[in-house]
Parts: C-alpha cells; structure tokens; sequence
C-alpha cells in the first residue's frame, strides 16, 4: 500500500462514518436498530467513530436498512469506481446463476455507466448477452456477442471468447439454424482446445450442446462422442460439493472481515466453486441424451442403462425434472419391448412433472411418447389427442426440427391404420412445408 493510501484510508473511513450516522438520525433510528439482528451495536459505533470499514455484505445490510443506495457510502473511497465495477460484475454473474435476468440487468447497467476497458465491457455485454438469450431476444443476442469479440483478443481472452461462441451456437439451435449452431460450438471447442482452457464447466456444455446439435442433425456417431466428453467432464465437477460448502462458509468470513479487496477476492472463489458443482445438471443432459441417441439406433440395451442411469442420479440430487426426461426414455424402451401398460404409466407420469418444470419440448416428448403407448393398447382417440398435443407444444416453442420428428412418426402411425390422408398432412408438417 502506498502512503497517499494509508493516508487517505482514515479520511475515507471517517467520511463513510458521517454519513451513516446522519443517515441514521434523519430516520430516528438508534444504533442497536440500524445494527439489527445481522450487525451488533458496537460495529456500528466503531463504524460512525471511523475506526472499521465494512465489507460489502455489511454496507449491503446498511444501505438497505437506510434506504440508501450503496454507491451512497463508497463513491468518494478512492479507487472505489473499479472496485464498484468489480462488485456489480459479480452481482450480475451470480444473479445469472440464479435465473434472475432483471437483477443481471440492473448490475449490468450500472457497472456500464463506469466507462469500463475494453476487456470488462466485454465481459459485461457477455452477462447482458445471456439475459437476452435467455428472453429469446436472439437478434439482441448475436449483437451482443458481435460486440464483445470484437473487443478481445482470443489469445489473451479464449475463455470468454470461448463463452461468447457457446452463446451464439446455442441460440442459433434454438433457432432451428442447426449447421450455423455447429458451425459455432466447434469453433468454441476449438478454442478451449488451441489455448487449453481448463475451465470444465464452459467444456461440459459446449460438449453438451454440441451432442444435441449434431444428434439433430442425425451425426450419430459425432453425437456419442460429445456427450460422452461433456459427461466426462461435468461429473468430475459434481465432486466438488462439499469442498464448495466449506468455501463458502470461508467466503463469508472473509466478507465480515472489513476488507473490500479480501471480500471481493473470496467472492469469486467461492463463486467460481459454486458454478462448478452447478454442472451436475449437465451430467445428467449429458446422460440422458446419450440414452436417447442409443434408443434411436436401436440399441435398447444400452438405452435402458444409460436412462436408469440418468434416472438413479437425478433421484440421487433431488433433480425431479431430469428424472421425468430418463423415464420418457424408459417408457420408450418398454414399448418396444411389448409392455404398453407400462410405458403408458411412465409417460404419463414424467408428462406431469415436465409440465410442472415448463419444459415446454421435453413434455412434447413425454406427450409422443403416451401418444404411442395408447396406439399400442388400441385407445386411438387418446393417442390422437396426446400426439397433437405434442405437436401443439413443439410450435409453441418454435421447435420446428423435433416438431417435424415427432410429426413423421405420427404419420407412420396414422398409415399403419390406414388413414391415407391424415398420414400426408403430417408427412407436409413432417418436410416443413406446412404452416407454422
């Protein structure tokens, strides 16, 4: 530390001080009320005396019990507009984890408006780029990565540049685009590959998501070996549980410690950690579609272990919705074996907690799947209505490429009973050629 900044870290601590107390004053509160249940009273004397800084977390508690926003407190702490960037950054990222894409969006927009360099603003656009991905604005989407890249250098940033491609090939494939999603995803493997990013979280979904590109594509054999390299990769992840417990658990303390830098340092730690052990659901993708693609080659065996398997693990982490993807499989498998009754059952069942999930496609799946059960026992009426009901849902969702598998297997079925013409229209839905 320099001394201007032994200097001025007292003066600081004593201005951030002032204003907690007179903020405190103009709402009457004492200061065993603005400590409340998260601080004690001698923490916040010593606090308005100047003679601790707070970490972020304890300001946060502050702030909000105040009605003030943070930058309130810190905006004349030097250096503290980089650090404020940092922080918003790192709220952002977290409130990616969670799926909250208005709180990405406000973190995003406030560290924007600190003039960030280059590279940050790459990162934040990135964050900017998911939220819009994850609304399915993909035209905003492919802006945004356009412009990120177009602020880094690969060679210095292939991780994010990395991250960057995933985005755009994943939202070309939600687009239907499968050879421009491909063409994207490998050229984000090839950029782990080249500068040998160790980042097995960012691996395990381009693997995964490249497996579901080719497997749409009818690559089979390419698909196998993706899943099987994003599986590989994300159940190594799933190991680190525990040890991200303990972390974090290290993370807070570091948060209370009054040390901005040691704060945001363990933050990232821990945040890192946490991401990683996220990959849990890509195991179980990874797992399941390998299940699939053994079930569409007719290797049954195969298919109905790796779907118990899927099926075992996602039971063994609470993961209800994976479960319901692996017994669509399994009822799939026990119809080509002659137990409709059974796979009926399971169909109808996983139908009902993917609809609780809003997995708009996989229920669409499950739905094909009851459709054919009741073809087997003889119910064609309720096979009808569960196959249109699948259909309906593929198009709700914009999900042309399933919607035109699921429709040429209705069409085989409608001209097994003989109904020519009902047999064509799906055969038109089946080509594209129909409306949408």
């Amino acid at each position: 530390m320099g001394i201007s900044e032994q200097v001025e870290r007292p003066k600081v601590a004593a201005a951030l001080g002032e204003r907690v107390r007179t903020a405190r004053r103009e709402l009457g509160l004492s200061q065993a009320q603005l400590a409340g249940q998260e601080l004690t009273k001698g923490f916040i004397s010593q606090l308005e005396s100047g003679i601790v800084r707070p970490s972020i977390r304890s300001l946060q508690v502050i702030a909000s019990r105040l009605g003030k926003p943070l930058d309130y407190f810190i905006a004349d702490e030097p250096l503290a507009a980089g650090k404020r960037l940092a922080f918003h950054r790192l709220a952002a990222e977290t409130a990616a984890e969670r799926r909250d894409w208005a709180e990405v969006r406000r973190n995003v927009g406030i560290a924007l408006e600190h003039s960030p360099e280059a590279r940050e603003r790459a990162h934040l656009l990135h964050l900017q780029a998911i939220t819009e991905s994850a609304d399915h604005s993909f035209e905003r989407t492919f802006a945004l990565v356009s412009e990120a890249m177009s602020l880094v250098d690969p060679a210095t940033e292939p991780n994010l540049v990395g991250g960057l491609l995933y985005l755009r090939g994943t939202a070309y494939g939600e687009l239907g685009q499968l050879v421009a999603a491909v063409e994207a995803l490998e050229a984000a493997r090839d950029m782990l590959e080249k500068y040998e990013v160790v980042e097995p979280r960012l691996r395990s979904r381009v693997s995964v998501a490249l497996g579901t590109a080719y497997r749409r594509l009818n690559r089979t054999t390419k698909a196998i070996t993706a899943y099987e390299t994003g599986l590989a990769v994300a159940s190594r992840a799933s190991e680190l549980t525990t040890a991200a417990r303990g972390l974090m658990g290290i993370a807070a303390t570091h948060y209370d410690s009054g040390e901005l830098d040691a704060a945001i340092g363990s933050y990232r730690r821990a945040l890192d950690l946490f991401q990683r052990v996220a990959d849990i659901d890509f195991e179980l993708n990874a797992l399941q579609s390998i299940a699939t693609v053994q079930f569409d080659t007719g290797d049954m065996a195969a298919a109905k272990a790796s779907a118990e398997r899927a099926m075992s693990r996602a039971l063994e982490v609470g993961n209800a919705h994976w479960a319901a993807v692996a017994e669509v499989i399994l009822a799939r498998v026990a119809l080509k074996d002659g137990r409709a009754d059974e796979a009926l059952r399971m169909a109808k069942h996983a139908e009902q907690i993917l609809h609780e999930s809003a997995d708009a496609i996989q229920r669409a799946d499950a739905l094909g799947a009851a459709g054919a059960a009741y073809e087997a026992l003889g119910k064609t009426s309720e096979a009808d209505k569960a196959y249109r009901r699948s259909l309906d849902l593929y198009t709700s969702v914009g999900d042309f490429a399933d919607r035109s598998g699921m429709a040429a297997e209705y069409a085989h079925l409608l001209r097994a009973r003989g109904e020519v013409d009902a047999a064509f229209e799906m055969l038109e839905l089946a080509r594209g050629t129909a409306a949408r």
